[in-house]
């Protein structure tokens, strides 16, 4: 969403070339009511992100702003224990943002992997906690955000730490949050729905991948379905983890990706009829939807 709204902000800024008949080649910036035309279309979708993501982020604001000691409500499950200082506070509340989407698993290793990267570059965790400006450790925060692909709840903490100018926060709200996951109960039932029968070396290689998701304490009682709609891969549930790895729905991810871009394309060609701009012999269109990035393809399969 954030692309196609700055794609639409580039265009709005960007020269188009009047082709129509009789007059002559010229580049000529963009009007008013054309930059109507390009954003119109994406209005009601730019509004109704802007509105879900305050009404997330108010969320969150009134769970971390909560009384001291005021018990925090969890979907699902919740920790053993209660942490009332200022980064306790944020833990649970990023800890109950994790256990209402199931992703409490996934977000405990983004948080390790955000937490070996500060702690292991010592210059990365002085400058942190040095005096140098804001800005610079916001640049630095959304360096490392970017480069580690971070799940959403994860890259909304960084977010939130970042422009919240809670740097000295970040690394023991992180280590709270690993607390409240090491209280939780060792004793975990997970599902596990499988495309056809495991034998007794793919049932080893599937919960060592599914155990690396949980504390090493947990004992696992593992109960397998098999359902052939899947194809292949696999689906965890469970009220610490619910991910959906199968082909099935990987397809389901590429088709949902292919109808947007044919959205998006039939879209652009619409306007440049529209405006009477070649837009499909633009460098950007080719870019945009003929061009095949192999390095970026094969990044994404890894």
């Amino acid at each position: 969403m954030l692309a196609r709204i700055a794609r639409a902000t580039l265009k709005s800024n960007r020269c188009f070339t009047n082709t129509r008949p009789g007059l002559m080649a010229a580049k000529k910036p963009v009007s008013a009511k054309e930059e109507i035309e390009i954003l119109d279309p994406l209005t009601p979708e730019i509004k109704d992100a802007i509105k879900q993501s305050k009404k997330q982020f108010q969320s969150v604001i009134k769970n971390l702003t909560s009384t001291e000691g005021k018990p925090i409500q969890i979907t699902g499950f919740k920790p053993t224990i209660q942490i009332t200082t200022a980064s306790g506070k944020i833990a649970h509340a990023i800890f109950d943002a994790a256990a209402t989407m199931r992703s409490v698993g996934i977000v405990a290793k983004d948080f390790q992997l955000v937490a070996d990267i500060i702690e292991s570059t010592p210059s990365f965790k002085d400058l942190l906690e040095s005096d140098i400006s804001n800005n610079e450790k916001i640049t630095m925060l959304e360096l490392l955000s970017n480069a580690t692909g971070l799940s959403p709840i994860s890259s909304f903490f960084v977010y939130f730490m970042t422009y919240e100018h809670n740097f000295g926060l970040i690394l023991p709200a992180i280590k709270d949050f690993k607390r409240l996951v090491g209280s939780l109960d060792t004793e975990m039932s997970i599902r596990l729905t499988v495309a056809k029968e495991q034998n007794g070396e793919e049932k080893a290689s599937l919960e060592k991948t599914v155990k690396s998701f949980f504390p090493p304490e947990t004992q696992f009682k593992f109960n397998y379905v098999v359902d052939p709609s899947i194809q292949k891969g696999y689906i965890i549930e469970s009220p610490f983890l619910t991910h959906d790895a199968s082909f099935a729905n990987a397809v389901k991810k590429v088709g949902e990706e292919e109808n947007m871009i044919i959205s998006e394309l039939i879209g652009d060609i619409k306007k440049g009829i529209k405006s009477q701009t070649l837009v499909w012999e633009t460098k950007e269109f080719r870019e945009k939807y003929l061009t095949f990035d192999e390095k970026a393809y094969n990044a994404k399969l890894e």
